[in-house]
Formats: structure tokens, C-alpha cells, sequence
């Protein structure tokens, strides 16, 4: 088993004349509403290439036919950039004026960021005290960084609640702001009708794919006062306004819902650990759900996450010596799906990972990576690869404690449209 060790990022390091230039997004093209549909009243402007063919002559647009004379640079620059995450490609402005306008264009955007979906890092932060800022913790340091790690290119402080393929929806003191924290852009939302409280359940909803004018939506969970019912109010990009949905659930025990949520395949969920159960709201359809999770152990702290093509509860335990044993539930029960007992390389006896007072203990980090399941300890976080059965490390930012928020990362050029600087 392979064990390489990951840098950890604490990263002010990318230059600031480069990102300064990030508002040359918003010039090359102009969309004239109706999402990808409309794809074709873009003003994408490209040069005509002429083929003979005998006596007939057809006229393709440059990127829809093969070049015989394409360059390797060429090649790299239209097929292999789109793979790369944000920071490498900011770097790569400087190769020539052409690969800096590429790079630059809202095309390229909209190809990364459906792309480009490998985990880069993490946000996390304490939440008792609001003084704390965010900190941005990478996988890569040269590869995966951003600009400024607490956020501060935003107003006002903010507390950090849901990420979503590249975006990242945060809290200040009365307001709701969408940024990308690559490229500094970002967004105030209006006030919600409701009051969604100081630690709101509310989940980001964004899909690259097929989504070129990069709209987005916020999903709120609100609990009604004194009733067993929470209501819904949501945010869309598209019309910049907030609506009350027409869907509630009635099934949840325990309706007292806070902090961000998560989204996966279409799905935002709240998990309420104090009854185990996860509200689970389909964000297209508007159609709430209630899953119930497995009992865990005393100490235990599992994450939902996707692992292949399926929303998957993922926990962790130390089953003695360097072994920890990772169960995997899916399906719509919640059963059993899968265990794993792999050797992390730590010496820990097991009572020190099930909450023994003053001992180390663990927990499960949700991942945008469907093959991977992170688990952090007092000192490493672990990447085990399933498929692969490789294990990377990376160094812990602090003891594990319920008061660290910590929130999955893309390093990505996706756009945030009618944003502020």
C-alpha cells in the first residue's frame, strides 16, 4: 500500500496582478437569456476554416473540424487546460497574449468548471467564536490555492455554510453572499422573505453541466414555530429573488435544523444528529424526503458523501493498532453496504477513537471525489483511494471537535455573474 504525503496549504501565495485582471470574464460573452438552450444567440465569435472538397466548398467553424496543422500548444490549450484547477491556470495566463485570452474567456470557464471536479482543499472553521475567519486548507499548495484564504476580499465577516462545484455560499451579519473564492468574485443575495435564523440550514445548489450562463439556487429549510412542519424558501440566480416553495414536510422528528447543508446529484440535505435523520429536498422537482441513519457508536462521526454514483453515509472507526474500519451505508433504508478495514499506518488503540475523554478520536470528512473517503484524526487527515487502495496524508489543522466546520472545496473558474469586487 502506497502512503505519499500531500503539502498542507496555508495559501496567500498566488499573485495579485493576476487575479486583478478576473474581470475580463464578463467580456467575451453576453448571454440573451434561456440557459443552454439559447447556446446559439451567444455571441461566440470564431474564424471560418475552408474546406475543398473536389468541386463543393463548406465553411465549419475552427473548433469543429480537425486541424492538420494544429500544434501541440494547440492541443494543450483547448483539451487539457479545461482539466486543470483554477490557480494552474491563472499561471499559465503568462505563456503567450492568446492562452491569456483563452484562459480568460467565459468559454473556458464554463469548461473547467464542468471539467474540473477533483477535490482541492478544504474550508473549515471554529463556530462558537464568530471572530474566527474562514482558513482554506489545500491538497496541492502550487496547484489548488486561492487568493485569500479567510475571504476577505468580502464586506463584511463571514461565517462559511455551503459549497457547491466551485461556489461557496456564506453568512455575514444580515445578508447571504455567493462568491468564488479563485477568482474573488462574488454576489449579495436579497433578504429572504422568513427568517432563517443565525445558523441557518441552507444549502447551495449549483450544476456546471449544461449550465453555461452558471445559474444557481439556495435552498432554505425553515422550521415553522411550535409546529411539526418546515417549510422551504428558495433562491434562483436566474430571476435574483427568493419564493416560498409549495412542498413541507411533515416527517421530521426532530425539526430543529441548523447549520449549512450539502448537495449531491441533484439533492440538498440537512443531517439533524440529534435525531439521525437527514431532510433530504429535491431541488429540480421540489420534493422533500426524510432518510434514517444507522445507530452509531458512541463517539463515532460519520459524513454523508457520494462514493460511485450514490449518496452514500460513510463512518470510520479505529479497530485497533493502525487499522480503521470504514463502513459504507447506502440505498434508501440506509443498509449496510460495504466495510473496509485498512491499515492507515497509525498506532492508536481502539478506546482512543471511540471519545475516550482526553484521547484522540476521529471523523469522516465529506469529499466531492467518488472514489475517496477522508478521515481526519487529531494529527493527519487520510485520503483512502477504494478503488485503488492507496492511501495519502495530509497534515491536521488541529484536534478534532463538533465546533469545526469544515466544507469540501473545487478549484474552479466557474462564473458569478452581476457580482461585486
Amino acid at each position: 500500500m502506497a502512503c505519499s504525503e500531500i503539502d498542507m496549504l496555508s495559501d496567500e501565495s498566488l499573485e495579485e496582478d493576476i487575479y486583478s485582471d478576473s474581470s475580463d470574464f464578463y467580456v467575451a460573452i453576453k448571454p440573451q437569456g434561456g440557459g443552454i438552450d439559447s447556446l446559439a444567440e451567444f455571441d461566440l465569435t470564431t474564424a471560418a476554416y475552408k474546406v475543398e472538397e473536389r468541386n463543393n466548398g463548406s465553411k465549419y467553424p475552427v473548433d469543429i473540424i480537425m486541424r492538420v496543422d494544429m500544434t501541440i500548444k494547440d492541443v494543450a490549450k483547448r483539451h487539457v487546460l479545461p482539466f486543470l484547477p483554477a490557480k494552474s491556470l491563472m499561471k499559465f495566463r503568462a505563456v503567450s497574449k492568446e492562452w491569456n485570452q483563452w484562459i480568460t474567456s467565459p468559454l473556458l470557464a464554463y469548461n473547467q468548471s464542468s471539467t474540473f471536479q477533483k477535490l482541492s482543499g478544504y474550508f473549515y472553521q471554529r463556530l462558537e467564536n464568530k471572530d474566527d475567519p474562514p482558513i482554506f486548507l489545500s491538497l496541492h499548495r502550487s496547484a489548488n490555492g486561492v487568493p485569500s484564504p479567510s475571504l476577505g476580499f468580502l464586506p463584511k465577516d463571514v461565517k462559511v455554510l455551503s459549497p457547491s462545484s466551485g461556489l461557496l455560499l456564506c453568512q455575514g451579519k444580515d445578508s447571504y453572499y455567493v462568491c468564488n473564492p479563485a477568482t474573488k468574485h462574488w454576489k449579495k443575495l436579497p433578504s429572504p422573505q422568513y427568517y432563517h435564523g443565525s445558523d441557518p440550514a441552507v444549502a447551495l445548489a449549483f450544476d456546471p453541466q449544461f449550465n453555461i450562463e452558471s445559474f444557481y439556487r439556495v435552498v432554505a429549510a425553515v422550521p415553522v414555530l411550535d409546529d411539526p412542519v418546515v417549510c422551504f424558501e428558495i433562491y434562483c440566480s436566474e430571476s435574483d429573488s427568493w419564493r416560498c416553495s409549495p412542498s413541507d414536510c411533515l416527517e421530521l422528528e426532530n425539526t430543529s435544523l441548523a447549520g449549512g447543508g450539502s448537495y449531491m446529484k441533484g439533492v440538498a440535505y440537512w443531517w439533524n444528529t440529534s435525531s439521525n435523520e437527514v431532510l433530504a429536498f429535491d431541488v429540480k422537482n421540489e420534493i422533500p424526503a426524510v432518510l434514517h441513519l444507522p445507530i452509531m457508536q458512541s463517539g463515532q462521526r460519520g459524513a454523508l458523501t457520494q462514493i460511485g454514483d450514490e449518496v452514500c453515509f460513510v463512518t470510520a472507526y479505529n479497530d485497533g493498532g493502525s487499522v480503521f474500519v470504514i463502513d459504507i451505508y447506502g440505498g434508501v433504508d440506509m443498509g449496510l453496504k460495504r466495510s473496509v478495514s485498512v491499515n492507515l499506518g497509525s498506532k492508536k488503540p481502539r478506546t482512543q477513537v471511540l471519545g475516550i475523554p482526553k484521547e484522540e478520536c476521529c471523523e469522516v470528512l465529506p469529499c466531492t471525489d467518488s472514489d475517496t473517503v477522508v478521515i481526519h484524526t487529531d494529527t493527519t487527515i487520510y485520503f483512502y483511494h477504494l478503488r485503488e487502495q492507496k492511501v495519502e496524508t495530509l497534515q491536521s489543522p488541529g484536534r478534532v471537535d463538533t465546533d469545526k466546520r469544515f466544507l469540501p472545496y473545487i478549484n474552479s473558474l466557474v462564473m458569478v455573474h452581476n457580482s461585486g469586487e
